[in-house]
């Protein structure tokens, strides 16, 4: 938690062996109806996921497409200066000009930020060796950590090959493995796990990956502030139990969580598909706004979900019972 030396590429991976463990997020910026930043949303946001008990938050990926550079370092200090030292910064600063992701890297870096992490643009994933190049050569440029992120959103994912490679960059300490099969990161671990931090950044496997697997670290999930609150955190309840070998106990809460999981699922099939991968960004901003955090309009030109949309997800949401299993003290 909150550990602020600056780490070089040389320590990258021991450093993430002995530092990347636990649940870490990165909420969405808020945009007010105007759609300037929302500087208020953004340190209530950051507020609420260190309450929920992240070991490390961050910023960078659900709101760069609607974000200038200047705002975007702009949301990175504010995310740095609340966070202080109750949890470690790591930003995401990919950006489709190599040149900018340097810069957002080195201001990450030069604001303190513990790691960075790096998904490949589209432009740069027409092969298995430019995703290693673009990663490399910021590497390169940026000396700290970096966490590899493998995306459907690149447009390509990488290979187990490629990212055995990458993995040798000495800078990579870890990867966060988006791709929706759990098996895929297993083999990851199998062929170079004893190197870096691998995540397969799904809670609806954590349980199983952390107890069967070694995983240490779910690197990046909208579920750690959706289906916690500061009142009650489910999803760190079970970890606790499970390292403590109370699998029944471990179990019993996962299960409980079913019928959030089962709503947080539903709204990012989007994300699965193979043909037009979309993130669900309007309905996690309306979660958060019933959540009490500040979620607030899209960003445009993309579209709000409308009030037959907030209305039928509200009411999953109200069937599932999140109040009484989040905030139970108002029952």
């Amino acid at each position: 938690m909150g550990v602020r030396a600056m780490v070089g590429r040389r320590e990258a991976k021991e450093w993430g062996k002995e530092h990347l463990k636990g649940l870490f997020s990165s909420p969405s910026a808020p945009f007010t109806p105007d759609f300037s930043l929302d500087k208020a949303g953004v340190v209530k946001n950051i507020e609420r996921v260190v309450a929920n008990g992240a070991s490390g938050v961050g910023f960078g990926f659900l709101d760069a497409f609607g974000l200038t550079i200047a705002q975007r370092k702009q949301t990175m200090n504010l995310v740095a200066e609340t966070t202080g030292d109750r949890a470690m910064c790591i930003f995401y600063t990919a950006d489709h000009s190599v040149a900018e992701t340097i810069d957002l890297s080195l201001h990450a870096r030069a604001i303190g930020a513990e790691a960075i992490i790096l998904w490949v643009p589209y432009e740069w994933a027409s092969s298995q060796d430019q995703m290693h190049d673009y990663i490399k050569y910021v590497a390169g440029k940026v000396d700290m950590p970096i966490v590899a992120f493998n995306t459907p959103h690149s447009g390509m994912t990488m290979t187990h090959e490629t990212m055995a490679r990458i993995a040798k960059i000495p800078n990579v300490c870890g990867f966060k493995n988006a791709i929706k099969d759990p098996q895929h990161t297993i083999r990851a671990m199998e062929m170079f796990g004893a190197e870096v931090v691998l995540s397969y950044p799904f809670e609806d496997h954590l349980l199983e990956m952390t107890v069967q697997h070694g995983q240490q670290a779910l690197l990046g999930s909208t579920s750690v502030y959706l289906m916690q609150s500061p009142e009650r955190q489910p999803i760190i309840d079970y970890l606790r139990l499970a390292q403590q070998g109370d699998m029944v106990g471990a179990t019993r809460i996962r299960d409980e969580l079913a019928p959030l999981r089962e709503v947080w699922a539903s709204i990012y099939e989007v994300l699965w598909d193979d043909k037009k991968a979309a993130h669900p960004v309007g309905l996690v901003k309306y979660w958060m706004d019933i959540l009490g955090m500040a979620g607030g309009p899209m960003g445009p030109p993309m579209q709000q979900p409308d009030e037959a949309a907030k209305a039928a997800f509200r009411e999953c949401l109200d069937v599932a019972g999140w109040e009484r299993l989040l905030f139970p003290s108002r029952f």
